[in-house]
C-alpha cells in the first residue's frame, strides 16, 4: 500500500490529486448536479471548474484530490490550511489543524450501503494517520442535515457559538474533530492504513494515571482473593469511604476505599500513598510480595513482563482517548441509524472498540506476548484498527473440517470469502496446477502468518499444502479476544476466529484442529437443547452458533505427536479457524448489541456506561438490573438446572441486545471451546462426549458454583459496587433483586441461595503459573480455592421461611 492508499469497508480507497485538465468534466458532472446544491456551483460551467482547480493545483495553502475506490472515482476532497481561510478570523487555530471539504460522488447507479461511511472515514483515516493532522476543521452548510449527521458519527463537534456563522456566501456550522475523536468514533473502523506504521507511544503522557488504575486494581482483586489483608484504620470516615491500610510484601500502602459484599473494596487510586514515602510502582510492589502472593522464581520474571504489558496496553488506550459513556449510550436504540444493519453494525462495534478494562478480574489480562508496538497498534481490539485477513488454500486431505446440519459449507465458505477471493482462489491453484476442489479456504491472523506460518509451516508451503492466497478484500475488526475478527465489510458474514501464537491471560491463543471436526455438532446439540427451550427463547436469548471450522493437520508437528516421537505442544494449534454466526441479522430494527462487557465500563470521567443506559431506558436502576437479568441470569441457571450445561458467560462471551438501552434480549458465544456438560449420566452423542465431565464427584454445591463464582462474583460483584458507588442503585438493593429473582427460578435444590459458596481464585491461578494456568481438558480439578465467601443472595429471613414452609 502506498501512503494514500487504503482498505475500506467497500474496496481499496485511493487518493490522487485533481488533473484539471483531465478531471474537469467529471467535477463539473459532479458539482453541478441537484444533489450537489450546498457547493453553490450549480450554473458553474466547465471552463468555471476548469479554471477554479488550476488555481487551487497552483495554491499553496489549498489541495484538491480525487478519492478513488478499488479504481473509480468516488468522491471529491479538498484540503486547506485554516489558517489562510476566512476560518482564521473566527477561531483560534492550532499547529497540525487541517480544513476539508469532501464532495461524494451523485449516484448513477444503485446506491452502493456503505459508501459515504467509507469515503469519510478513508478521508480522516488520511489525514490523521498520514498527513498528520491533530484536528480537522470542517464548516458545512446549517441547511445540510445530511453531512452534520455523518459528520458526527466521524467524531466532528460544533465549536460553541459558531454553529451558525455568516462565512462568504454561505451560514456555515464550524465544527472541529480531534485525531483522538475520530479514532474513537462509530467510522473509524471503516478504514484503515497500512499497518507499518506504529502508534505514538503513551508511556509518558498517560503511563502514570494507568499505573494508579492498575495499582488500586492490583489492591482490590488481591484483597479480594485473600492475598492481602485489608485493615481499615481508627480514622474519621468521609461519608462512606473509609481509610485502610496493607502490607503489599514489605511496604505498607494506604488508601480510601467503600466497601462491599463479597469483599470487594471500591478504592480510589489517586489516595494510594506508600508510608516510607517513596513512589509506587505496581512491578515493584508485585516483585517485593512475590513470595507472598505464590509467585515462583522461575515464573515471576513472565508475570511481570505480562503485567508491563498491561500497564503499556493501558497507558496506550488512555493516551488515545475514549469516547464518553454518553457517546456510547447514544445509539443504544432508536433513531435513523440503529434501525439500519450497518448501523447496527457501527455501533456494536463502536462500543466494542471502547472496551479498555479487558478483565474486571484479571490483574495481568494484556500480555500479548510475542506481538510488536506495530502489532498491537495494528490488531490490540481495544484500539479497534481494521484489517484484511490473510487466506490460505488447504489441502482438503489435510484438513479437519467441520459443518452444523443446516449448513452448506462449500457455499457458505464462498460467501465468507466473497466473489473477487473467491475466484482468486481457483486462478491462484490453477495457475500451479492444482485443482482447486482438492483445497478448503482457511483464513489466517495477519500477525500468524507474518510471524509464524511462513516459517514454521515452510515444507508445507513449499510442497503446495498450503497455498498463499492473500489478502481478503473485506475489512475486519478485531474484537476482545484478540483472535476473532468481525466483518465490517459485511456485517451479515460470519466473525472468524483464527489461531494466534501470543501467550495472554496464561493460555497460548492457538485454536486446536482436535477440537474442529465437533465443534459444528456440539453447536447442533446446544441449539436443540438450550437454544431450543422454550422459556429460553421466550426471553429472546438466542446462541450464536460456530456453523464451520477448519484445522490444519498435515504437518510435521502432528505427525510427530501422533508417531509418539512428540509430546502435545502449540504447534499442533497454529492453523485453525472457525466461523461464527453475527447477531446484526438476528436483531430487530429498533435495537442494538452491545457487549456484556460494557456494563461494567466506566469512561475517562468516572461516568458509567451502565448509568447512561439506566437514564435512557426510563424504568429506573431496579427495573433496569431485573431486565438484565431475565436475558444474562437466566440461561446460565435454567441451562444448568434443565440441561446439565455451563457457560463461561463473562462479560466478553455475551452480547446483550438493548431497545433504548434496556436489555430485551441476548447472545450467548463461545461455545465450542468453553461449555461442559456436569452430569456423568447424561446422555449425549458420541461426536461430541468430549464436553461431558469426565468424573462423577460434581455435587450439588460444586454445580451451583458455575453461577455463583462466574456470574455473581466474576461480574454482578462489580456492578453492584459501581451502581452503589455512583448512587444509582443501593447495593442492598441490587442484591435483594437478585435474591428474589434467583428465588423465582426453578434451582433444582442447587444450594444457589446457601449462606456461603467456595471462594474460587483467578489471579491465584495466574501467579501459580502464567503460562498454563488451567488443564483446558479438567479445568475443575485445576481450580484454587480461598475458603468460603459470604453469599450475598442469603438472607436469614427467606432461609427461615423456606424452613417453615
Amino acid at each position: 500500500m502506498t501512503r494514500n492508499t487504503m482498505a475500506t469497508t467497500c474496496g481499496t480507497a485511493t487518493l490522487r490529486p485533481v488533473r484539471p485538465g483531465r478531471d474537469a468534466d467529471l467535477l463539473h458532472r459532479w458539482i453541478t448536479h441537484p444533489r450537489s446544491k450546498f457547493w453553490g456551483a450549480l450554473g458553474a460551467t466547465a471552463e468555471q471548474i476548469h479554471g477554479e482547480y488550476s488555481r487551487v493545483a497552483a495554491s499553496a495553502d489549498e489541495e484538491a484530490w480525487l478519492l478513488e475506490l478499488d479504481g473509480t472515482a468516488v468522491a471529491l476532497v479538498e484540503t486547506y490550511s485554516p489558517a489562510s481561510s476566512p476560518l482564521a478570523g473566527h477561531l483560534e487555530i492550532q499547529d497540525g489543524d487541517i480544513g476539508m471539504h469532501v464532495l461524494v460522488a451523485p449516484p448513477s447507479g444503485d446506491p452502493v450501503p456503505g459508501l459515504t461511511d467509507a469515503v469519510f472515514a478513508a478521508v480522516l483515516r488520511w489525514l490523521v494517520d498520514v498527513r498528520g493532522a491533530t484536528r480537522v476543521l470542517v464548516e458545512p452548510d446549517v441547511a445540510n442535515a445530511a453531512v452534520h449527521h455523518k459528520n458526527a458519527l466521524a467524531g466532528f463537534r460544533d465549536v460553541p457559538g459558531l454553529e451558525d456563522t455568516e462565512l462568504g456566501s454561505k451560514h456555515a456550522r464550524i465544527q472541529v474533530c480531534t485525531a483522538e475523536r475520530f479514532r474513537s468514533s462509530r467510522l473509524a473502523g471503516c478504514a484503515s492504513v497500512d499497518r507499518g506504521r506504529s502508534g505514538a507511544h503513551h508511556l509518558v503522557s498517560a503511563g502514570q494515571r494507568a499505573e494508579h488504575e492498575l495499582i488500586a486494581k492490583a489492591l482490590r482483586e488481591f484483597v479480594h482473593e485473600r492475598l492481602l489483608v485489608a485493615t481499615e484504620l481508627p480514622e474519621p470516615a468521609e461519608g462512606r469511604w473509609r481509610r485502610y491500610r496493607v502490607d503489599f510484601g514489605p511496604r505498607e500502602l494506604r488508601f480510601r476505599a467503600i466497601p462491599h459484599a463479597l469483599e470487594h473494596l471500591s478504592i480510589d487510586p489517586g489516595s494510594v500513598t506508600a508510608v516510607d514515602g517513596a513512589p509506587c510502582h505496581l512491578v515493584d510492589l508485585v516483585a517485593g510480595a512475590a513470595p507472598e502472593l505464590g509467585i515462583s522464581p522461575n515464573f515471576l520474571p513472565v508475570y511481570l513482563e505480562e503485567l508491563q504489558a498491561t500497564l503499556a496496553g493501558r497507558a496506550r488506550v488512555l493516551g488515545a482517548g475514549r469516547p464518553s459513556s454518553a457517546e456510547l449510550a447514544a445509539g443504544s436504540g432508536g433513531g435513523a441509524s440503529s434501525s439500519e444493519r450497518r448501523g447496527q453494525a457501527h455501533h456494536l462495534q463502536f462500543v466494542e472498540a471502547a472496551m479498555t478494562e479487558g478483565h474486571p478480574g484479571f490483574l495481568a489480562n494484556a500480555g500479548r506476548g510475542g506481538m510488536s508496538e506495530a502489532d498491537l497498534t495494528a490488531w490490540a481490539p481495544e484500539l479497534g484498527r481494521p484489517t484484511r485477513l490473510t487466506w490460505l488454500a488447504a489441502r482438503r486431505e489435510m484438513c479437519v473440517r467441520g459443518a452444523v446440519a443446516d449448513l452448506e459449507q462449500q457455499e457458505f465458505l464462498e460467501a465468507q470469502m466473497g466473489p473477487e477471493l473467491a475466484e482468486r482462489f481457483g486462478a491462484v491453484l490453477r495457475a500451479r496446477g492444482l485443482e482447486p476442489s482438492g483445497y478448503v479456504p482457511l483464513p489466517v491472523h495477519p500477525w500468524q502468518w507474518e510471524n509464524r506460518v511462513t516459517t514454521t509451516f515452510a515444507t508445507n508451503l513449499l510442497r503446495g499444502d498450503l497455498v498463499y492466497l492473500g489478502e481478503g478484500t473485506d475489512l475486519y475488526r478485531p474484537q476482545q479476544s484478540l483472535r476473532t475478527f468481525f466483518n465490517q465489510s459485511r456485517p451479515e458474514q460470519a466473525y472468524v476466529k483464527t489461531a494466534v501464537a501470543v501467550r495472554n491471560m496464561g493460555f497460548l491463543r492457538g485454536l486446536s484442529p482436535a477440537y474442529m471436526g465437533d465443534t459444528p455438532a456440539v453447536n447442533d446439540w446446544l441449539a436443540d437443547t438450550v437454544g431450543a427451550d422454550p422459556t429460553v427463547r421466550a426471553r429472546n436469548i438466542r446462541l450464536i452458533r460456530e456453523v464451520s471450522t477448519v484445522g490444519f493437520t498435515g504437518d510435521v508437528y502432528h505427525r510427530s505427536v501422533e508417531s509418539g516421537l512428540a509430546d502435545p505442544s502449540g504447534h499442533q494449534k497454529m492453523l485453525s479457524a472457525l466461523f461464527r454466526e453475527s447477531p446484526i441479522p438476528f436483531l430487530a430494527e429498533d435495537t442494538v448489541a452491545v457487549t456484556l462487557a460494557a456494563v461494567l465500563h466506566v469512561d475517562a470521567a468516572g461516568v458509567p456506561l451502565a448509568g447512561e443506559w439506566i437514564e435512557r431506558s426510563g424504568v429506573g436502576a431496579a427495573a433496569w438490573v431485573h431486565a438484565l437479568l431475565e436475558v444474562y441470569l437466566y440461561p446460565v441457571i435454567r441451562a444448568l438446572v434443565h440441561h446439565d450445561t455451563v457457560f463461561m458467560p463473562h462479560g466478553e462471551n455475551v452480547i446483550l441486545e438493548l431497545r433504548d438501552g434496556l436489555p430485551v434480549g441476548s447472545f450467548l458465544k463461545d461455545l465450542g471451546e468453553e461449555v461442559a456438560v456436569v452430569n456423568v449420566h447424561r446422555e449425549l452423542p458420541e461426536q461430541i462426549i468430549r464436553i461431558q465431565a469426565d468424573h462423577g464427584d460434581i455435587d450439588d454445591a460444586q454445580r451451583a458454583l458455575s453461577v455463583q463464582t462466574d456470574v455473581l462474583d466474576g461480574v454482578l460483584r462489580h456492578l453492584a459496587a459501581l451502581l452503589d458507588d455512583r448512587d444509582l442503585l443501593p447495593e442492598e438493593e441490587f442484591w435483594r433483586i437478585c435474591r428474589d429473582y434467583v428465588a423465582e427460578q426453578d434451582s433444582g435444590g442447587l444450594p444457589l441461595l446457601a449462606q456461603t459458596f467456595r471462594h474460587s481464585c483467578l489471579n491465584r491461578l495466574q501467579l501459580r503459573n502464567p503460562t498454563s494456568m488451567v488443564n483446558l481438558g479438567d479445568q475443575n480439578s485445576s481450580l484454587l480455592y480461598a475458603g468460603d465467601m459470604p453469599n450475598p443472595l442469603w438472607s436469614p429471613e427467606r432461609e427461615f421461611s423456606a424452613v417453615r414452609e
